[in-house]
């Protein structure tokens, strides 16, 4: 004789039936975000322009625009970073002349980097742009420092003021991950990295300051403590 479902049984098919139906319709929604996100954040590289110096590629993110520039001529490659929302309505192009003003040099051998030198005497690395003068947006650039700096190396970055011909304090922990290091800029001039503070440079963070001011004092206690007792 045929077994009559019961209440209870059919209730359980009905319920066991939607969590299968739901469980399949969660799991092409999780699918559709994961392949949009992953649509998203690729990017595509769009040559700009190519010599027998240089070689510059345009990418796009959602967020970002970046610029990469390969340096036959130097012997550099390196990355310029723009923030869409900074740029909003206005192009790169337009600012910056992308087959000249984009390019840099490390330890270049200009007057400015002479006058570096001469008030740094200290291990850096010196970064000089071809462009001078306001960007169109902050910009991040990405460089390789592994000739100079170890990884994990934590770097001091200064800009050379050539107007008042001083040195300015930037940005410290900048940190060598991989051979690179980022560091921002909204103008383009002479800037350098180095693993130690530079004692006579403008805006140093005040912890710097309390060191210098703290070996000083320190310093001069020996002083004094060793005249006392030679007496």
């Amino acid at each position: 004789m045929k077994k009559i479902l019961s209440a209870n049984n059919i209730v359980l098919i009905v319920v066991t039936t939607l969590l299968c139906i739901t469980i399949i319709v969660l799991s092409a929604t999780i699918k559709s975000i994961v392949a949009t996100k992953n649509n998203n954040s690729k990017t595509d590289e769009e040559l700009l322009v190519s010599n027998t110096e240089t070689r510059i590629f345009k990418s796009e993110s959602e967020d970002y625009i970046s610029y990469i520039v390969e340096d036959y001529d130097r012997g550099l490659t390196y990355t310029w970073q723009f923030k869409k929302e900074e740029l909003k309505d206005k192009a790169v192009a337009e600012n910056i002349e992308l087959d000249v003003n984009l390019r840099l040099s490390i330890d270049a051998d200009t007057k400015d980097t002479r006058m570096i030198n001469e008030l740094v005497d200290q291990k850096k690395l010196i970064v000089t742009f071809d462009h001078v003068g306001k960007l169109p947006a902050r910009a991040t650039i990405r460089i390789n420092v592994s000739d100079k700096f170890d990884n994990g190396e934590k770097l001091y970055l200064y800009y050379y003021n050539p107007t008042t011909k001083k040195i300015e304090f930037i940005k410290d922990n900048i940190k060598v991950i991989d051979g690179y290091i980022e560091f921002e800029i909204d103008h383009c001039s002479d800037y350098f990295l180095t693993g130690a503070v530079v004692n006579d440079a403008i805006g140093n963070p005040k912890h710097v300051n309390y060191v210098i001011i703290g070996l000083i004092v320190i310093v001069v206690i020996l002083v004094a403590k060793n005249l006392w007792q030679s007496k």
